[in-house]
């Protein structure tokens, strides 16, 4: 089987998923998306919950998000440090969030609540390989250096542009799976 490249694919992705982003197709898949994470185990049996605030291109996490503060969980969203690494910071309704440089929403209060030992993380990406639980991220490698060492619980919620039934890129010794993969279908 031919590899594409992992930054070949990462562009190829982010124009797929730009041109996703605005369809009634992806409302829809989000909805659904955001329905099966709700009745997942994984999710039911965690109370402190790490996701990121989606950007247009992605899963949209708003909703999610809402739903789990209902739900009584504690949402922690990343917040990136030096050195390519990250932690995770208490999100609520009062936290005020600042844009990154890479247009990212983070709690920059330096004063924020911090737990990087999560029940579950929703790990968000470009592309998933469904014969390997496999993960294509934005190329930083934050998410697999953070669960290198704070090791959890992992799902993905994957749209029917992200999902791949064979890996076909190189999946390195770092690349970290995801332990369930949620799916439209």
């Amino acid at each position: 089987m031919h590899l594409i490249s992992k930054n070949e694919l990462r562009r190829l992705q982010i124009k797929r998923l730009t041109e996703f982003a605005n369809s009634t197709q992806k409302l829809s898949e989000d909805k659904i998306l955001k329905e099966k994470l709700l009745r997942n185990s994984l999710l039911a049996s965690a109370e402190s919950i790490g996701i990121s605030v989606s950007m247009p291109l992605e899963v949209s996490t708003v909703p999610i998000i809402a739903s789990l503060w209902k739900m009584g969980k504690r949402v922690y969203i990343p917040r990136c440090l030096p050195k390519r690494k990250m932690e995770f910071t208490l999100y609520d309704k009062n936290t005020i969030l600042v844009k990154t440089k890479f247009g990212v929403l983070e709690n920059r209060d330096s004063k924020a609540i911090v737990n990087n030992n999560l029940d579950l993380m929703i790990v968000p990406g470009l592309a998933y390989g469904l014969d390997k639980n496999s993960r294509l991220g934005f190329g930083g490698g934050y998410y697999d250096r953070f669960l290198e060492k704070y090791p959890t619980r992992t799902l993905s919620l994957v749209n029917s542009v992200q999902l791949f039934k064979r890996t076909s890129w190189q999946v390195e010794e770092h690349d970290i799976p995801i332990e369930k993969l949620i799916l439209v279908k």
